[in-house]
């Protein structure tokens, strides 16, 4: 596209039982990623597995009309935030403010004008994406790209609800790099940016997208394991602290090194919330600073 925007990356999905409309959309969106529903009760299902940028939500539909459609979606946290951009025929007053009522954000009548259709969609799909980067920029830790110490708590009282509720395992970890400060002192405080980097790209490597890994402050990190066995959490702790003492710098700091110690608890260790379960944590955590760093600790019972 002219604007130079990568069209090819955003994925629109398309609502609309009219054949001839969807052959003339298809067309006109061929530089978009696009998936279709023929009607809005398809239409709410496809959410459930894709995350399109836009909607264009036809009004006029068999079953639930488009009206309704976007209710739906407004009303889901999952999809609220995804724009909708309606297709309709109608062109009277009571129509177009009814679908701005209901949550669309623009819409382009029918018979099709191209050039406005793209400026349309583009628009929508631009904001789609300052709104994710806004949102991202809120959630995310600005020198290591984890999350930051307020969206890690906001997420990590979810899955303590989560595991409370449903009786599941849940681990946390509490992370401290060793001796932080004379990395700092040594190297200088543009070295041990560069090193937290470093430690969090190597953390986050390791683990699946279920668990919760953030930055608490300094080189404090935490670490929240969903439905995760004993032997696995204590595995997953060990391969985070070989994977650190392994880290290697380039000239000018090839004597640079890391290690980290991490304690570890677990919901069921007696922890009543989520504080109580991070506590429990840093606790271990002081017991493996106390007892030489570099190491993995639990509770003294079991270890």
């Amino acid at each position: 596209m002219d604007d130079g925007m990568d069209a090819a990356r955003a994925k629109l999905l398309v609502v609309d039982d009219n054949e001839s409309n969807l052959d003339i959309l298809l067309g006109l969106l061929a530089d978009y990623d696009v998936i279709v529903a023929l009607d809005g009760h398809s239409a709410l299902d496809l959410l459930r597995h894709e995350t399109p940028d836009v909607i264009l939500l036809d009004i006029v539909m068999p079953g639930i009309d488009g009206y309704e459609v976007c209710t739906r979606i407004k009303a889901d946290p999952r999809w609220r935030d995804i724009p909708i951009l309606f297709i309709t025929a109608k062109t009277d007053e009571a129509s177009l403010v009814r679908a701005f009522d209901v949550g669309g954000g623009d819409y382009v009548t029918k018979p099709f004008r191209s050039r406005e259709l793209l400026a349309r969609v583009r628009i929508q799909v631009e904001h789609r994406r300052a709104m994710e980067q806004l949102r991202r920029t809120a959630v995310t830790d600005d020198l290591t790209g984890v999350h930051n110490r307020r969206a890690f708590f906001e997420q990590a009282a979810r899955l303590f609800h989560d595991a409370q509720t449903d009786d599941a395992p849940l681990a946390a970890l509490m992370l401290d790099i060793d001796h932080f400060k004379h990395v700092n002192d040594n190297h200088g405080h543009a070295v041990g940016d560069a090193a937290l980097r470093r430690f969090a790209d190597v953390v986050r490597a390791l683990l699946p997208p279920t668990h919760l890994f953030g930055r608490l402050g300094g080189e404090e990190f935490a670490l929240l394991a969903p439905r995760c066995s004993l032997d696995a959490v204590e595995q997953l702790a060990e391969s985070i602290r070989v994977a650190v003492e392994g880290l290697r710098f380039a000239p000018p700091q090839p004597d640079l090194h890391m290690t980290v110690s991490i304690g570890l608890a677990l919901r069921c260790d007696g922890a009543e919330d989520l504080d109580g379960l991070l506590r429990l944590a840093d606790d271990r955590l002081f017991e493996a600073k106390r007892e030489g760093r570099n190491r993995v600790r639990r509770l003294r019972h079991q270890d």
